[in-house]
């Protein structure tokens, strides 16, 4: 039974409190944000909302503490971009209303110094944001803005937010006002407004008094399941937090030293996380979150296998499919699997190295893993690892198996078009004084894949079509723009970017449907021609 503190009503009861004052007893460590909070995840137009709910006198809603008299718990030592103090007295627990109070916080009060010098600002969710949290106010619009878009509106007034509390600096920023009599006094009763706004808006405060972790742990997650989608991976790091484990801390540990030397510590912690379920032995889909609260804290020592078997699948994503980033990598599965085989299977021989990697194309190309069931997930697993047990691979969710056509539209985010970037990078170049394809894509990403046909009004397909994509430098766009147009291009240029006289022809008499056409066509021979015995080596045919 959660054991309920025997506390006076004024400790217990709710009762409501000025936002300058919260915000003052979030600064000063009188309340404090425990770590089994997520990070914040609110986007722009909440945050403004919540601005605009402020000044126009809507209630934001109840923010919720816990009070015990347990030790200590661990706690962020940042809200938005400010520093925490740490209070010497009994501290309450924020549970609800972190996303609030750090957009609040961020841009209502000038934020502390950052010395980036101090280990403990390498947590990986506890350390000052790098985004920028001030917000200003458009006299001309009557809205808020980031101070990003100030700069598209230079002509406004705008007055920064965070001299709402701040008497001195309200009072010098009136006084520099420019322009005349009336447009002045204007400005002057609006910031009265939102000053009065501001100043007088008042907030519920709800506690919990019980020194329950678990309560209280519970609670949190009940609260954040009803508002912002809360992550898988937030949700068993709030059930599974004590003072002694803290997922979200062993996973970012295991990243940085599995991952770090290979660029690859920005995975997405989703893709640890299901290998640790694949490898504590539930489904990638699981929905327990009790049982997966106990057995990741049981099983710590397996976040730091997965990570090191994490480590070995990209190692082998790298040197042997060319995946140099991992948002060039098709689909997470395929790395959630291929961690769970080199969990298992350590020290891969060359034989089984070169079966994952026609697995890897050939899922790839077959958008094998295309709206997977748990179900499916498990059949992918058991067939990966049988394959490598005996070498007989059986894909079962092949039924038939097929390659469809690429289409018409090129959009980064299929899979097909990772495959295709990739299939570019690996054309072979010709031209030495030229930076290859590979180094291009790992240094630039996305950003090397250029369009250069124009766009028409006539027929906006051809801008958009997986034919009018290259793999080019940025710097070189206009350089190979007025190429095009001309049609004037070295043979190492056209052997690299896929290009044949016929296609040459095509773009000096201006028909551009027919270089796509025929540029099409290059492209399907050479995936074909590639993936073919990959497809072969998995016992399929096409």
């Amino acid at each position: 039974m959660p054991v309920v503190m025997k506390a006076p009503s004024y400790h217990s009861d709710p009762h409501v409190t000025y936002l300058s004052q919260l915000l003052d007893e979030v600064g000063s460590g009188v309340i404090q944000v425990p770590k089994f909070q997520r990070p914040l995840v609110w986007q722009w137009e909440s945050r403004r909302e919540l601005f605009r709910s402020i000044r126009d006198g809507i209630p934001m809603g109840a923010i919720m503490v816990w009070r015990t008299s347990v030790p200590v718990l661990d706690c962020y030592h940042f809200l938005g971009p400010h520093r925490l103090e740490s209070s010497s007295a009994s501290p309450q627990y924020l549970l609800d209303g972190v996303q609030r109070l750090s957009t609040l916080l961020g841009a209502l009060s000038i934020a502390d110094a950052i010395d980036t010098d101090q280990p403990d600002f390498l947590e990986p969710d506890g350390g000052p944001p790098t985004e920028n949290f001030s917000i200003h106010y458009d006299f001309e619009t009557q809205d808020f803005l980031r101070e990003e878009d100030i700069k598209v509106s230079t002509e406004h007034v705008t007055l920064p937010m965070s001299l709402m509390f701040d008497s001195v600096g309200m009072l010098r920023f009136q006084r520099n006002l420019g322009g005349d009599d009336e447009a002045i006094n204007s400005i002057v009763r609006s910031c009265d407004n939102l000053v009065s706004a501001f100043r007088e808006y008042k907030v519920p405060v709800i506690p919990i008094v019980t020194d329950d972790i678990e309560m209280a742990t519970r609670t949190f997650q009940r609260l954040n399941s009803q508002g912002e989608a809360m992550s898988e991976v937030h949700m068993i790091h709030a059930l599974s937090w004590d003072s002694k484990f803290n997922l979200n801390v062993k996973i970012h540990e295991a990243k940085l030293a599995a991952l770090s030397d290979v660029g690859w510590e920005d995975l997405n912690d989703d893709i640890v996380f299901k290998a640790c379920k694949v490898a504590l032995g539930f489904g990638v889909y699981s929905k327990n979150v009790d049982e997966l609260g106990t057995a990741f804290k049981e099983g710590a020592s397996t976040i730091i296998d997965v990570g090191l078997a994490c480590g070995r699948a990209i190692d082998f994503l790298i040197e042997k499919c060319g995946i140099s980033r991992f948002d060039f990598l098709p689909y997470a599965f395929q790395l959630v699997l291929l961690t769970e085989a080199f969990r298992l299977y350590p020290s891969l021989n060359e034989d089984q190295k070169r079966d994952l990697v026609s697995w890897f194309w050939t899922t790839t190309y077959g958008e094998y893993f295309a709206g997977m069931s748990g179900d499916r997930v498990e059949k992918a697993r058991q067939d990966l690892l049988r394959g490598l047990d005996d070498r007989q691979w059986s894909l079962t969710q092949f039924d038939p198996f097929e390659i469809r056509e690429l289409t018409r539209r090129f959009d980064f985010r299929s899979v097909r078009a990772k495959a295709f970037a990739l299939r570019l990078s690996n054309v072979p170049d010709n031209d030495r004084l030229s930076v290859s394809g590979h180094s291009l894509i790992q240094k630039l990403g996305r950003e090397c894949l250029v369009q250069l046909l124009p766009r028409t009004n006539t027929d906006k397909t051809i801008y958009s079509n997986y034919a009018n994509r290259f793999l080019v430098d940025p710097k070189s766009t206009l350089l190979f723009k007025e190429k095009m147009l001309s049609g004037q291009f070295s043979t190492a240029e056209m052997s690299r970017m896929l290009i044949d006289h016929d296609m040459v022809e095509a773009l000096r008499e201006n028909n551009h449907e027919q270089f796509l056409l025929l540029r099409s066509v290059q492209i399907s021979s050479m995936e074909r021609e590639f993936y073919t015995p990959h497809v072969n080596a998995m016992g399929l045919s096409i």
